[in-house]
Order: structure tokens, then C-alpha cells, then sequence
């Protein structure tokens, strides 16, 4: 009787992709206030990754995920947890120059704010 897969496998000898070992810096992106995690990425596949977080932290739902120095970004789900572990799936590979092109138009835009503003003329009264 075969039940479709072997339970003495280890779950990363029955992914449908080859899983690259490696070691990558990453910073992570999360939660409802943005807060930023960094991490180690210890496995790598085409659909999904194994990190190592450098704090305890408990993740789940959607991240965006940086990897440096590369800066390739992706936006990934949180898949499990063990520990200071994480396994995600890639959701999306996002275009890292227009995320630059949006910041500095945030930036440009802020400046233009401010420089509205201006220094007044009122001599100190």
C-alpha cells in the first residue's frame, strides 16, 4: 500500500525543485507597521526559501523579502515556522528600480513640501 510519499524522506527531498543550499543576506519586511528583520537564507529553490532570523520573532502572512547585496526583492508568505526558522513561498518577484523610482519621488516630493514652507521673513517676531 503506498500512501504517495515516504515518511523517512526528509521534507526537502520530496520538494518538486531542487533546493540550492546557500548563504544570503537578507532583510525581511513585515507586519502592519513595516518593522524590518534580518536574516540569513539557508535554502533557496525557485518557488520558496528557509531562513534564519536573527531575532526571535513569531512571522506570519506576507513579507517582502530583499536580497543582498543583489537586491533582488520578492514578496514572499510565511509557509511555517520552527524556531528561528522560516520556510516562505514566493509570491512575486517585484522590479527593484521602480520601488527606487517611487522612494525617490517620496523624497523629491517631501523636499518640494519643505521648501514650500521655507524660511519666513519675519526678522524673529
Amino acid at each position: 500500500m503506498s500512501t504517495g510519499s515516504n515518511p523517512s524522506q526528509p521534507d526537502a527531498d520530496r520538494r518538486s525543485t531542487q533546493r540550492d543550499r546557500c548563504v544570503l543576506r537578507c532583510r525581511i519586511t513585515h507586519g502592519p507597521w513595516n518593522e524590518v528583520l534580518d536574516a540569513i537564507i539557508r535554502d533557496l529553490h525557485e518557488d520558496g526559501a528557509r531562513l534564519r532570523l536573527s531575532a526571535p520573532v513569531v512571522m506570519a502572512g506576507r513579507m517582502r523579502l530583499e536580497i543582498q547585496p543583489s537586491g533582488a526583492v520578492h514578496m514572499a508568505d510565511v509557509a511555517w515556522q520552527r524556531g528561528d526558522e522560516i520556510g516562505v513561498r514566493l509570491i512575486a518577484t517585484l522590479d527593484e528600480t521602480v520601488e527606487r523610482q517611487i522612494e525617490a519621488l517620496r523624497r523629491a516630493g517631501a523636499q518640494t513640501r519643505q521648501s514650500r514652507r521655507g524660511p519666513t521673513n519675519d526678522d524673529g517676531y
